[in-house]
């Protein structure tokens, strides 16, 4: 059994008993909503194996939980549902028989599976509560995994982000794929893997958790500065790599002139000097 609370107070909070329960705009809806935007019968929730799902009726507008448009939806308490302009906090009536201020309510924080079997599923971490995992059926949220330890880690909401706590597990717990040595924060959008079993952390939808709009590309990269050309013909620097390349100095060629002449002047000095003595 849930419970319905409008955020506005338009109406008194509403128990959902019947299997199917209808919202709308018209007359015979279970809930009867007639702002604009809402179609005659615009959403249904139904019961089904114990789970509530909310289902959109092709609506003009759409539905919404948890600001993401959706066709078919299971709902879990904590859960807020957006049909127009109209807010409605989904209860668990076992948890409280206070109702909730529409100014002060906040959306929980909570985990959702990505994991083959459990994929989808998701696992609420109250504001006020230190959340208790594991395989031990005293835990607050159990996975009867035995890749998981008896008592895994801790859980807290920590202003604007979720303390994790591993609590020496046998094999590990991550976030981002580091495995994390005693405490640390994750924030929307983290991804926490306790072995085989990965989890999507999704924060409730503030003005601090909404995705920030990023730069345009012309803002992130700056143009390269080029430089102009030049007409004047390049000189290249270049070494000889091999005697056919090479090219001799002017200077030694004269000097192997001169040496030649010298030689031809001591050889013609001693022919001279043989004849004479002959």
């Amino acid at each position: 059994m849930l419970k319905l609370h409008l955020k506005d107070n338009q109406q008194p909070p509403l128990w959902v008993v019947e299997k199917r329960f209808h919202m709308g705009s018209a007359a015979e809806n279970h809930l009867v909503l007639t702002e604009p935007g809402i179609d005659p019968i615009h959403a249904k929730l139904v019961q089904e194996n114990n789970k509530y799902f909310l289902k959109d009726n092709n609506s003009s507008t759409g539905s919404f939980v948890n600001g993401q448009r959706i066709t078919h939806k299971e709902i879990l308490p904590g859960d807020i549902i957006r049909i127009a302009n109209t807010e409605i906090i989904v209860l668990d009536p076992r948890s409280s028989t206070a109702e909730p201020q529409p100014n002060h309510y906040s959306p929980p924080w909570r985990l959702v599976s990505e994991s083959s079997w459990l994929s989808g599923k998701h696992f609420i971490i109250p504001l006020d509560k230190t959340v208790l995992l594991g395989r031990d059926q005293k835990c607050d949220i159990v996975i009867p995994g035995s890749h998981l330890s008896r008592k895994h880690l801790e859980i807290q909401v920590e202003g604007n982000v979720l303390r994790i706590k591993d609590l020496k597990s046998a094999n590990g717990t991550y976030l981002n794929d580091m495995r994390i040595e005693g405490s640390t924060t994750a924030g929307n959008g983290d991804r926490l893997r306790l072995d085989v079993y990965n989890f999507r952390v999704v924060a409730p939808e503030t003005e601090e958790n909404k995705t920030r709009v990023r730069k345009p590309i012309e803002e992130l990269v700056r143009p390269v500065e080029r430089k102009e050309m030049s007409s004047d013909p390049k000189r290249w620097k270049t070494r000889p790599t091999s005697p056919g390349n090479r090219v001799e100095p002017v200077y030694n060629e004269q000097k192997k002139q001169v040496l030649i002449g010298i030689g031809l002047l001591i050889t013609a000095v001693a022919i001279i000097s043989i004849a004479i003595l002959w």
